[in-house]
């Protein structure tokens, strides 16, 4: 993936909130599934190139109006860009994961319903968060 491993990229950065200020301003090349509570997309850094798979999904909370939210952003390699791109049928959230299937590093943004927001790199493969 791009970057230097001596100086990372601030999309990389160890601190959680740099590297999703940085996201924020990523370019945004596909949008693979625009739905109210489900969004698949990929974007790049505009600093180092470095492509991201990323998920939205959020539940309604009918009762309440605290809408669970989360983001992952996941850093992708072209292959997966491109196979990513290349889905059927991109609501498919096993085809999805598929692509994706290899452990790596990602940050995790999560917003639950009646507690604070938290920002964290997790490293693990990642998932697609609950969503209607």
């Amino acid at each position: 993936m791009p970057g230097s491993s001596d100086q990372p990229c601030p999309c990389r950065s160890e601190d959680p909130a740099v590297a999703r200020a940085t996201l924020r301003r990523a370019h945004h090349t596909d949008t693979l599934v625009d739905e109210s509570h489900f969004g698949v997309s990929i974007s790049h850094c505009a600093a180092c190139g470095q492509q991201f798979l990323c998920l939205f999904c959020e539940q309604v909370d009918w009762v309440d109006s605290d809408d669970p939210q989360a983001w992952v952003l996941a850093p992708i390699t072209d292959a997966e860009a491109a196979a990513l791109r290349a889905l059927p049928d991109p609501n498919n959230e096993t085809q999805i994961l598929n692509i994706v299937a290899t452990p790596r590093r990602f940050l995790r943004d999560l917003a639950p319903k009646g507690a604070p927001r938290t920002l964290e790199w997790v490293t693990r493969i990642p998932y697609i968060p609950p969503h209607d």
